[in-house]
């Protein structure tokens, strides 16, 4: 949800809706629910995708939540938007720095555009009793 504060350093004229939107949605972006499955691991950490699950089977003998993890994306239900994977993912390209930027592309997967409508700018900006705009 867009803020005030988001609203008033944006610097456009208050009572352009459609401008203030617009320039609040470009790049905006949220994290969604997104399962994943071993296709997507290959393409979007090219060419780290066959090390990144290679590393997830040596590791799962030893750890249960990666060998369940690793059956989820064999069943492409591994949910990148969801927070804990997201945590243990950043913790995961952390202690394998050579993996980062492919784990961060798998991230990114989940992140879908969250755009401002003109309702979101009046939601904020006016009092919903008096439909006066609020102070600045």
């Amino acid at each position: 949800m867009v803020t005030r504060e988001e609203i008033l350093a944006s610097g456009l004229p208050l009572d352009d809706h459609g401008a203030l939107a617009a320039a609040l949605s470009e790049g905006r972006a949220k994290v969604a629910s997104t399962p994943v499955g071993i296709g997507t691991v290959l393409a979007v950490m090219a060419p780290m995708g066959g090390d990144f699950l290679n590393a997830l089977e040596a590791m799962s003998p030893v750890n249960a939540n990666v060998k369940w993890a690793l059956k989820m994306i064999e069943q492409s239900t591994f949910d990148v938007g969801h927070p804990v994977t997201r945590a243990q993912l950043e913790a995961f390209s952390v202690a394998v720095p050579e993996m980062a930027d492919g784990i961060t592309a798998l991230l990114n997967v989940a992140l879908v555009p969250d755009p401002v409508t003109e309702y979101d700018i009046r939601c904020v900006m006016y009092d919903p009793l008096t439909g006066e705009l609020l102070n600045g």
